[in-house]
């Protein structure tokens, strides 16, 4: 039985559906692997602060969990976890129990209630450029007036194929002016973006809200 939104047999894997095999085959070596990233806790208890107690909250792309989650939780969000790799998934739910989650790849899932936040950390640019504009509309429909959106993407227009572990894995992004535009067409406002890492020009992170 395949994924919701996994390819069919014979169908060529591309965007997430491919992503997501490709996390399958690594999950515990790149959950091991990664660790705590502290700079990026502050734009999650930034989040925490601004959102109501028992806000709404979708984390798209969850992954095995992000460690910034917690000040959320704390903030009493109600958290739900989208995902396109089981084996991640099994790794989030170890991590967050009581956060419930759903195996199903981004472009096919549905919400059923609005949001206060949107997060998607790491996710999003594992979509092509076409498909990431599709997902800023539909975020866009899916938050609250007010609502918070946090996503990262890579520092210009174009793909590139990287390995974890011996995977190949890849990227696309578009370029700040694209984004800009996207998320201006798309009714948000506040829009920011910066470079995260400490010493580093290739990992951007966006936040916005929506009109």
């Amino acid at each position: 039985m395949r994924r919701d939104g996994e390819p069919a047999p014979g169908e060529p894997a591309q965007g997430e559906a491919s992503a997501s095999l490709g996390y399958d085959a690594i999950a515990d070596r790149f959950d091991a692997a990664r660790g705590p990233k502290p700079w990026e806790w502050r734009l999650f208890e930034e989040l925490a602060a601004v959102l109501p107690a028992g806000a709404a909250v979708l984390d798209c792309g969850c992954g095995s969990g992000h460690l910034g989650l917690a000040p959320l939780l704390a903030r009493g969000c109600r958290i739900q976890g989208v995902d396109g790799s089981a084996a991640m998934l099994a790794l989030f739910s170890r991590r967050y129990a009581t956060v419930p989650v759903r195996c199903c790849d981004m472009r096919q899932f549905e919400p059923a209630e609005p949001f206060d936040a949107i997060i998607a950390w790491d996710s999003l640019f594992h979509l092509t450029q076409a498909d990431q504009a599709r997902m800023l509309k539909r975020f866009g429909k899916w938050l609250l007036p007010g609502g918070r959106l946090i996503f990262t993407s890579g520092p210009s227009c174009g793909s590139v194929t990287g390995d974890m572990f011996g995977t190949p894995f890849r990227y696309w992004s578009l370029d700040e002016a694209g984004y800009r535009d996207l998320l201006a067409e798309h009714e948000f406002v506040n829009v920011s973006c910066c470079f995260d890492e400490p010493a580093g020009d290739n990992h951007r992170v966006w936040t916005a809200a929506k009109r």
